[in-house]
């Protein structure tokens, strides 16, 4: 799959962080599919970071959207991330592992009984 007109429209950091991920695994491509996305995501974190250091976290005595949109695009960034689910490239093989893997839900993952 080829993703070279989406990666043209990158920052120069979305655009490393493609380059040192695909230099460092080899992944399939529904994993550069969603590298592509987290690329895409921290774009918009930074986008609404400058806007909220711009405009400040307050409009007219009112919160500004962007701090309330850069809240969810984090959350949004750390699911990805945890979907992608790279392994550490210092992990010891015989060493257990040090995270626990929960996938997209997190903590919130819903489960059986109560």
């Amino acid at each position: 799959m080829d993703f070279s007109e989406q990666l043209s429209s990158l920052s120069v950091t979305a655009l490393d962080l493609w380059k040192s991920v695909n230099a460092d695994y080899e992944l399939t491509p529904q994993e550069r599919r969603l590298l592509l996305e987290i690329c895409r995501t921290s774009d918009t974190l930074d986008a609404l970071d400058a806007d909220v250091q711009r405009n400040g976290v307050m409009r007219a005595n009112k919160v500004n959207p962007a701090v309330v949109e850069l809240r969810q695009t984090r959350i949004a960034f750390a699911r990805l991330n945890a979907a992608l689910a790279l392994p550490d490239l210092e992990e010891d093989d015989d060493a257990p592992p040090k995270y626990q893997r929960l996938g997209t839900r997190g903590p919130y993952k819903l489960v059986k009984g109560g």
